[in-house]
C-alpha cells in the first residue's frame, strides 16, 4: 500500500444531506492500519457521509494485502438508533475487496457512552462475522491488530 502522498479523508469533505450531520470523522492509513478518528455523538446524517467518505477513501487507495482497521472515538461514543442502524447496514454490506481482517475501537474510560455502546459495536461486528476488539489505549489495539495482521500473512 504504497503511495506518493498520504491520502486522508474526513466526513466534512462530504455534502451533507438537508439536517446536519452531528460528528466528524477523519480517516488515514498507515502502513497496514486504516485509522479513523472519530468525535462524536452522531447521528445517521454522519453515518451516511461516513460511507462515502471511506468508500472514497478505499477506493482510491486500493488496499492490497491484509489490513485492519482501528478507531479512536473522541468525546462521546453516542450514536442516534437510525444511526446506528446505519453503520450496522454499512458495515454488515462492505464489499470484501474494501474489508479489514479486522476491527479495533479504542475508547478511552472518559469517553462518554462507551461503556454503554460498546455491546452494541460488538453485535454489529459480530453480524458482519468480523473479528473485533475494544482497547483503553491505542498501543493495546495497535498490538491486536499487528498479531492479526501478521496471522493474515502481511509481509
Amino acid at each position: 500500500m504504497t503511495s506518493d502522498k498520504p491520502l486522508k479523508s474526513s466526513t466534512t469533505q462530504v455534502k451533507s444531506t438537508p439536517f446536519a450531520p452531528h460528528g466528524q470523522v477523519d480517516i488515514w492509513m498507515e502502513g497496514n492500519l486504516h485509522h479513523y478518528e472519530s468525535t462524536g455523538p452522531f447521528n445517521k446524517e454522519l453515518v451516511d457521509c461516513l460511507a462515502v467518505a471511506q468508500s472514497n477513501f478505499l477506493q482510491a487507495l486500493k488496499p492490497d494485502g491484509p489490513w485492519v482497521s482501528i478507531c479512536t472515538i473522541k468525546k462521546s461514543a453516542l450514536i442516534t438508533p437510525d444511526g446506528l442502524q446505519r453503520y450496522a447496514d454499512l458495515i454488515r454490506k462492505t464489499p470484501p475487496e474494501l474489508t479489514p481482517v479486522a476491527t479495533a475501537y479504542v475508547i478511552a474510560p472518559e469517553v462518554e457512552g462507551g461503556q454503554f455502546m460498546t455491546p452494541h459495536f460488538v453485535k454489529i461486528f459480530a453480524n458482519a462475522d468480523r473479528p473485533f476488539q475494544t482497547f483503553e489505549t491505542m498501543a493495546e489495539a495497535q498490538s491486536w491488530a499487528r498479531a492479526l495482521i501478521d496471522r493474515a500473512g502481511a509481509p
